[in-house]
């Protein structure tokens, strides 16, 4: 019974560990309304998503670890990472026009 607890236990926080950054556009601002500081800030925080995506897709540890207790969850974490990464990729080339479009300065 002990090994079985342990076993969810463990189960759970890989689970929770392991899931894709979260992120969502809808909740976001226009980019017509944003200024050239708000795109350049946007714009890092989409990277750092991007990165953390890109990082637990593939053969990462998070996939690794699903596979070997929860398979099925490899897949899920997969969907989502290409998901999340389909998202930001979007938001990032709408940014990269509007700051194009407004002249801001890209450094």
């Amino acid at each position: 019974m002990k090994n079985f607890a342990l076993g969810l236990t463990l189960l759970a926080s890989l689970t929770l560990a392991s899931c894709a950054p979260k992120y969502s556009s809808a909740a976001q601002k226009p980019v017509a309304d944003m200024s050239c500081t708000e795109i350049k800030d946007e714009l890092a925080k989409l990277a750092k998503v991007r990165e953390e995506a890109t990082s637990k897709s593939g053969v990462s540890k998070e996939n690794v670890l699903f596979v070997l207790f929860f398979w099925p969850g490899a897949v899920v974490n997969e969907m989502d990472n290409r998901d999340v990464i389909t998202k930001v990729d979007a938001r990032t080339a709408d940014l990269t026009k509007a700051q194009s479009a407004k002249n801001c300065p890209t450094n």
